[in-house]
């Protein structure tokens, strides 16, 4: 019978004061200072099948830099793509990189150093791999409003109602034979607790949760994973004060599924992926494309005028966008599409789904709901970041993450099509499916 091995390992991705940060379309300027480190954490799980994967605290990733990672861990350790999951925390706080171009200018130097620290991170838990125990719970807890359903409060107060949200924290326990190793927990709520006038770089909520854990626990690795929070905030919003007392919250609630865990040390290990397109709109006729650009400049032009640092970079951004669309509606371009992946990872009787993208928090609970898994956890801003996915029954509501959002990202696109909730559904139903029997001892 295969036993378990695990490895962990932790690198600091704090950028150099002056990065720009990501995120908000408003910053007055570059980042002045550092509150608190930016780190990447890695977990390895081998038993019967191997799986790595690697959270960091950044707003998201682009596809590029995915496969670049993931070639780098092939590379080190022979480890295939199917087996390497890469997520961010989606913080505010942190600094620009190319999956938001429209938000913040990408410091290539460090862009270049940060794609080989997340590579690195994930090779030095594979080569740490030790005999291990694993074990799994999930726990109330809930910092998060679902800002579509119920109205925004002001900042630094409550939600007078939640709305629909994942009121919980999946964790993942992973233990030595000297102790713990690490604790993998996810949860969905936007790391927005600091607004647009901050200019710290910053972990925002995740990474007073991911610290406190390790105050905790001294040996153990803790690794935060966005949950679907495309139309959940953190809740309240405003201050250092309130993001710590959130990651505390939901480091208590963590420490409870841990001391909870039923502990294994031949939970097996397996993983699969799907890749394939989403479809999008057709471009606008050629006449409606041209006035959406023509109202982009003149909004870059304002922005010159007032000399608003942030939004400068957002409407030259826009206007790119905007001729790419003027582009693709004299081509009277049809079938666009970006391209998707879904990937999924089972541990025992617990399994993790990551998606890629800002979606819609009703993703994970379908997703938990349908699987076949006692617990299954879904992590959104995982192996890229195109663009907001809301539900189906969104795209009839509006709003900015239906109608303005995409606009923001990098290789441009148009709106998704509302099925494209069907189709992803359905890739993680056939996955998690395929896991019952791959990880059958």
């Amino acid at each position: 019978m295969a036993t378990l091995k695990a490895g962990a390992a932790t690198v600091d991705i704090t950028p150099p004061i002056g990065v720009d940060l990501c995120g908000y379309g408003a910053r007055t300027g570059p980042s002045e200072g550092i509150h608190d480190p930016l780190r990447a954490r890695a977990l390895y799980l081998n038993c019967g099948g191997q799986a790595l994967i690697v959270t960091s605290d950044l707003v998201g990733l682009d596809y590029a830099s995915v496969a670049a990672i993931r070639e780098s861990i092939t590379e080190a350790t022979g480890l295939s793509a199917d087996q390497i999951m890469v997520s961010c925390s989606h913080t505010h706080s942190g600094p620009a990189t190319p999956c938001l171009p429209t938000l913040g200018r990408v410091d290539p130097d460090y862009m270049a150093l940060l794609l080989r620290k997340l590579a690195s991170v994930g090779q030095m838990a594979v080569e740490q791999a030790a005999p291990a125990w694993a074990g799994h719970n999930r726990e109330p807890v809930s910092v998060g409003f679902n800002r579509r359903e119920k109205p925004w409060p002001k900042m630094g107060e409550c939600a007078a109602e939640k709305g629909t949200v994942a009121a919980a924290v999946d964790t993942l326990t992973v233990n030595s034979a000297d102790g713990p190793l690490a604790r993998l927990f996810v949860h969905a709520a936007h790391a927005v607790t600091l607004g647009s006038d901050n200019l710290l770089i910053s972990a925002d909520w995740p990474g007073y949760a991911q610290r406190f854990l390790e105050s905790l626990e001294p040996g153990a690795i803790a690794m935060f994973g966005q949950g679907c929070c495309g139309n959940i905030n953190s809740d309240p919003r405003g201050t250092f004060e309130i993001a710590q007392s959130q990651g505390r919250t939901v480091a208590g609630a963590v420490m409870k599924a841990v001391e909870l865990s039923h502990m294994r040390n031949d939970t097996q290990v397996a993983t699969a992926r799907e890749q394939f397109t989403l479809p999008c709109a057709d471009p606008p006729p050629v006449e409606e494309a041209r006035t959406i650009l023509e109202q982009v400049q003149e909004q870059l032009q304002d922005a010159r005028e007032q000399d608003n640092y942030g939004m400068i970079m957002m409407y030259e951004g826009m206007v790119q966008w905007a001729r790419w669309l003027l582009e693709m509606a004299q081509k009277q371009a049809t079938g666009l599409a970006i391209d998707y992946e879904v990937q999924a990872i089972r541990v025992g009787d617990w399994a993790l789904v990551g998606l890629p993208g800002e979606l819609f928090v009703e993703y994970a609970l379908n997703i938990d709901a349908r699987s076949p898994f006692q617990e299954t956890a879904v992590m959104a801003y995982t192996n890229g970041v195109p663009g907001y996915i809301p539900t189906a029954d969104a795209f009839a509501e509006g709003g900015y993450e239906v109608e303005g959002a995409y606009r923001f990202y990098c290789g441009g696109y148009t709106m998704l099509k509302p099925e494209c909730e069907a189709l992803i559904l359905d890739a993680a139903g056939r996955l998690l499916a395929r896991l019952t029997q791959e990880g059958t001892r």
